[in-house]
């Protein structure tokens, strides 16, 4: 099962979530699942537990999950106020709550903003301030419809603690029999949330740990966008499973010039697929 976005976020699996959906390893009883990148959420309602942990670094986040989760009336209403506002008073509206978002850094003014900036990119500065323009040609999504998706992923969340940590931290508490599915940054790449490369020798140590407890995982990370090769392979005595998938085109290319790049990322299993 997928739902629509509800929460815009880079990097999203919506395009391949069938296809990593079929390589789950079986259910197990008293399993539970874990995403420590969760982003934008696309795997979380067809996960293969309901008791599931999901974590990111993002407070805002975090805290605009916890909020669609228990809290969805008042999710949809703020979007609601705001929305008309920026029908009644034009542009201005938007800049006011990008202000007061690094200001004040309340998670129902990240989800207006990913709602109504350009393509619906969520990008930070090297200072941590929310940079994107308003996409002035679109009025974002309209409040009713956003209210009833708003309302189905809350439904959909019950059984997800949610936790704004390292995803280390997150993984923390996984033991033999759960599963799960890692989505981090590229390799190669820097964080448009977070300054810095990812240091994978660090992921490399997680993944390990992970085998050591007899946890199952999935992992997506090195792959291609265009010409542009982003190769960090694992050490072989990681996974079980190599495989390539197309996830689509770069939103990336699409806002900064007319070329699409043809997105593929490499996906790693530690276990095999026939058993």
């Amino acid at each position: 099962m997928t739902l629509p976005p509800v929460v815009k976020w880079s990097g999203s699996k919506r395009a391949v979530a069938r296809r990593l959906h079929s390589l789950w390893p079986p259910p197990r009883p008293g399993a539970r699942y874990f995403e420590p990148f969760v982003g934008g959420g696309t795997l979380l309602p067809a996960r293969p537990a309901a008791a599931a942990v999901a974590g990111d670094t993002v407070a805002e986040l975090i805290a605009l999950w916890v909020a669609i989760r228990d809290e969805p009336g008042r999710v949809a209403a703020h979007y609601e106020h705001l929305w008309h506002r920026r029908q009644r008073e034009g542009h201005a509206v938007y800049y006011e709550v990008r202000e007061r978002f690094n200001r004040e850094r309340g998670a129902l003014d990240l989800l207006y903003l990913s709602r109504t900036c350009v393509n619906g990119l969520i990008r930070f500065n090297a200072s941590g301030a929310f940079n994107n323009s308003l996409h002035h040609t679109r009025p974002g999504i309209h409040p009713a419809r956003l209210g009833a998706i708003v309302l189905a992923w809350s439904r959909a969340l019950a059984g997800v603690d949610f936790v704004a940590a390292d995803y280390r931290a997150t993984l923390a508490g996984v033991r033999a029999g759960d599963f799960v599915f890692l989505d981090p940054p590229y390799a190669g790449t820097r964080g448009r949330y977070h300054p810095g490369p990812f240091d994978r020798a660090a992921l490399h140590a997680e993944l390990a740990r992970l085998n050591s407890v007899g946890a199952a995982w999935i992992l997506t990370f090195d792959g291609a966008a265009g010409d542009r090769r982003y190769d960090a392979p694992l050490p072989p005595s990681l996974y079980r499973e190599r495989l390539e998938v197309a996830t689509g085109n770069s939103p990336f290319t699409r806002l900064m010039s007319s070329a699409r790049d043809a997105v593929t990322e490499v996906v790693y299993l530690n276990f095999r697929r026939d058993g």
